[in-house]
């Protein structure tokens, strides 16, 4: 008999020593792809029903705390249990214990930036920590940014003395790497020397991703207030190098010109990424990563008159309402433009508010390929649209059949009917599908095939019975590909969370009874997974291990749902294969934790 250690948590930090992290850890906003499909956590759907509450407690410290970030999940060194991490608009960081919900740790940091001075509501009240952080696995460091004022002030003050931070802490201590944190602030684009990052101005919904040696930070704007421009920034992991690039979303020829030099004057050309809080997708074999923007305002633009222009090879400097993807050196952080996708109704769009970068963009595994496309992107947006562009070439302006979008599929069930501020989720297996879920709308799964051309093309195959508000990002889990256990999760807004038999059967989705109400969720949330705590195991027979469910809501407590499961256990030298356990964390609109297990 071998003891080993395993935990589970969904919302807190742990300690930052080599070989930490297990498979089952979520150490960034869902996976790099932003596929939504999470084949690490082996669930099967017929256990779901045995859930009940294991544990509950306090977490709020103060009214008006919010948490707009996903929880992250972190195995601390040589065993224990593992962790979870919170961050909240107040700028509080928390670690949790994923079994017993105790505190680990906490840290408060500046005073937040006050939504007064960010003339929004999007966000109510503070503006502090709303990216998800991302943890490095290879030293432990988690990273993250934090809002608040210049001189750590406490607000409302005014908007131009925001401030940004970039955080990197050890775990689970939360203590600052020596040289730690940075100040953002003032920063001319690369790409445009007139522009300059003007933290009071800028917010970071959108989460932080890693390539190698360099952080990926985008940035947007509160409501598209102000005299702002979106950036995709990078900076280095090594202490001291600070930013290394940063590209404006909007720059000269096609931004406006001359840039104001008054902040309220909203001429800066916008486009925001912004992304209902998703990540940069990464492709990490090609080293690029994607992003979408939203409104753009003001300048001549580039594609304006309505001329076809190819996007790949081809950079375009006013990448408002578009779809680009970019190189990063993952060393020295550079940033090289190499494709966008622009839809032909761009302008419109604008003038309507309706942004296209209202939701992430999903990369989907090779399995959804074919007729020469081997990699496919989804992106859907404000105005109801699905785009299925091919990741090598998205597709440019106007270069379709006669000036129409040059994509592999555009489905329009949902135009000027519903929106979507939440992204797309896959199914590698059974045929292939992916799951979408469109504000007031049921949730949506549609099956790979081949169009005429060969190329990858998406047909309806069923929806749920069940209407939601959506706002929430769904994921889909499965027991190792097995026929049958794919499971599609939601966290919704005002449902709470929700999972259905992800294959649909008659053209229905199959939904599961989950015998726990979570209470409403936090919007452009998902469920985020972990493992399982201290449990004895045999390697020749079978045993049980148990799984975990977090979620916050506004009522402030932590809850804990606990359920045993039977399987087999493999062994490899000294270490549990953690590819055979699985547990479920997820942030929810009402501020408490609820930790599940099944």
């Amino acid at each position: 008999m071998r003891l080993s250690t395993l935990v589970g948590v969904a919302a807190a930090l742990l300690p930052a020593l080599v070989r930490s992290w297990v498979s089952t850890d979520a150490l960034q906003d869902a996976d790099p792809l932003q596929s939504g499909y999470l084949p690490n956590h082996p669930i099967d759907p017929a256990k779901l029903s045995s859930w009940s509450v294991q544990w509950q407690g306090q977490l709020l410290s103060a009214q008006g705390e919010l948490v707009n970030a996903k929880p992250l999940v972190w195995t601390p060194p040589g065993g224990g249990n593992e962790l979870v991490i919170v961050v909240s608009n107040l700028n509080i960081v928390r670690v949790f214990d994923g079994i017993t919900g105790a505190l680990i740790a906490q840290r408060t940091l500046d005073p937040p930036f006050s939504s007064v001075d960010a003339q929004c509501g999007d966000i109510a009240g503070n503006i502090g920590i709303t990216a998800t952080p991302v943890i490095d696995k290879n030293t432990n460091i988690m990273y993250f940014t934090s809002k608040g004022y210049k001189g750590g002030q406490t607000g409302p003050i005014d908007t131009l003395s925001g401030q940004y931070k970039l955080y990197a802490v050890t775990l689970p201590s939360l203590t600052d790497i020596p040289g730690w944190p940075y100040i953002l602030q003032n920063k001319p684009a690369n790409n445009d020397l007139s522009r300059y990052f003007v933290a009071g101005t800028l917010l970071q919904r959108s989460s932080i991703t890693q390539l190698g040696n360099t952080l990926v930070l985008p940035f947007g704007g509160h409501c598209d207030n102000f005299n702002y421009t979106g950036y995709l920034m990078t900076v280095s992991k090594t202490t001291g190098v600070g930013i290394t690039n940063m590209q404006a979303m909007q720059a000269a020829p096609g931004a406006p010109s001359p840039q104001s030099l008054d902040y309220t004057v909203q001429n800066g050309g916008k486009a925001g990424i912004w992304m209902s809080g998703m990540a940069p997708a990464v492709d990490e074999a090609t080293n690029r990563v994607f992003v979408v923007t939203g409104n753009g305002k003001g300048g001549p633009g580039i594609n304006k008159d309505a001329t076809p222009n190819r996007g790949k090879n081809n950079p375009l400097s006013s990448l408002m309402q578009a779809v680009s993807s970019w190189g990063v050196d993952p060393s020295t952080g550079s940033l090289t433009q190499l494709d966008w996708f622009q839809p032909y109704d761009f302008d419109t769009m604008n003038g309507g508010d309706r942004d296209f970068g209202s939701s992430g963009v999903t990369l989907l595994d090779p399995y959804f390929s074919g007729g020469g496309v081997t990699r496919v992107a989804v992106a859907v947006h404000k105005v109801g649209q699905i785009f299925v562009l091919d990741a090598n070439n998205l597709g440019g302006y106007r270069m379709g059949a006669g000036g129409t979008d040059g994509v592999l599929q555009k489905i329009d069930q949902f135009t000027n009917v519903a929106s979507f501020f939440s992204g797309v989720a896959s199914y590698p297996a059974e045929g292939g599908y992916i799951y979408l879920c469109p504000t007031g709308q049921p949730l949506f799964a549609y099956s790979f095939g081949l169009g005429p051309d060969g190329k990858p093309f998406f047909t309806l195959a069923g929806q749920s019975s069940q209407v939601f508000a959506a706002k929430g990002v769904p994921v889909v889990t499965s027991n190792n590909g097995q026929q049958g256990t794919g499971i599609v999760w939601m966290a919704d807004v005002n449902t709470g969370l929700v999972a259905y038999k992800a294959v649909p059967v008659g053209g229905v989705l199959q939904p599961i009874t989950l015998p726990v109400n979570t209470g409403r969720l936090m919007k452009n949330q998902r469920p985020v997974f972990g493992n399982a705590g201290d449990h004895h195991w045999r390697h020749d027979q079978s045993d049980f291990f148990v799984e975990q469910l977090y979620a916050v809501n506004i009522d402030s407590f932590v809850h804990n749902y606990h359920i045993e499961l039977e399987c087999y256990v493999e062994f490899e030298f000294d270490y549990l294969n953690f590819d055979r356990f699985a547990d479920q964390h997820l942030i929810q609109s009402d501020f408490d934790i609820h930790a599940v297990y099944f």
